[in-house]
């Protein structure tokens, strides 16, 4: 009886040890903000169609979303891998199993998300790439995404983005902030725009350009 309730409190332990890695790996960032908790997209099956994201009730006026279509093909050999505290595992609830906590830390660690910064001239405004940051966060929003299809979230400067690569996939603007997030911590601070491609089915990028330019795609389908 000593023994089972000793096993049961030791389960007990590394569960909350795993918890708490995983809610420090979404907390990081650009130190500025908490990440999501999120899921990562997913396959969209039957007929759908794409639509602008919804924008906060309190969203400044000059930020603007919408849809668009990626057109500047860019090389993957350019990708570096995502660093693993960047990488969603796509926790769904505070408290998950034993079993479904190993996963999701296997999952994040051999997640194929990886990562480019390049210059851009004119460059974004850091600050205007942080409101489409926290105007995407504060959303609330689940996205379909056509195959070939994008959104879109400026604000003055500077243009957020989130493609389907490949098929039509499921999405939310909790997973999409955090990305941009990632590219700011990464990028933009060295007066650069980024993306982020994720190469597992269903394949998608996500980051952010100037204002007005073509959106980056990627050949990884």
């Amino acid at each position: 009886m000593k023994l089972l309730i000793l096993i049961t409190l030791l389960i007990g332990l590394a569960l909350a040890l795993e918890t708490a890695v995983l809610e420090e790996r979404q907390a990081r960032g650009t130190g500025k903000r908490q990440r999501k908790k999120t899921h990562r997209p997913n396959k969209s099956n039957g007929v759908a169609t794409s639509r602008a994201p919804n924008k906060p009730r309190n969203a400044p006026a000059d930020y603007k979303t919408g849809t668009g279509k990626a057109t500047k093909r860019r090389n993957k050999a350019a990708l570096k891998k995502l660093p693993a505290d960047y990488i969603d595992p796509g926790m769904r609830r505070r408290w998950e199993s034993w079993q479904t906590l190993r996963r999701l830390r296997r999952q994040a660690a051999n997640a194929n998300d990886f990562y480019e910064c390049y210059n851009s001239n004119p460059a974004p405004n850091v600050s205007d790439c942080q409101t489409v940051v926290d105007q995407v966060l504060e959303s609330n929003d689940e996205l379909i995404v056509t195959a070939n299809s994008c959104l879109v979230f400026s604000f003055r400067t500077c243009q957020g983005f989130f493609c389907s690569l490949c098929q039509t996939l499921g999405t939310s603007t909790d997973f999409i902030g955090n990305q941009l997030d990632t590219i700011d911590a990464l990028c933009l601070g060295n007066g650069q725009v980024g993306s982020i491609v994720g190469q597992d089915p269903p394949q998608w990028d996500a980051g952010f350009t100037y204002a007005g330019d073509g959106l980056p795609t990627y050949d990884v389908c």
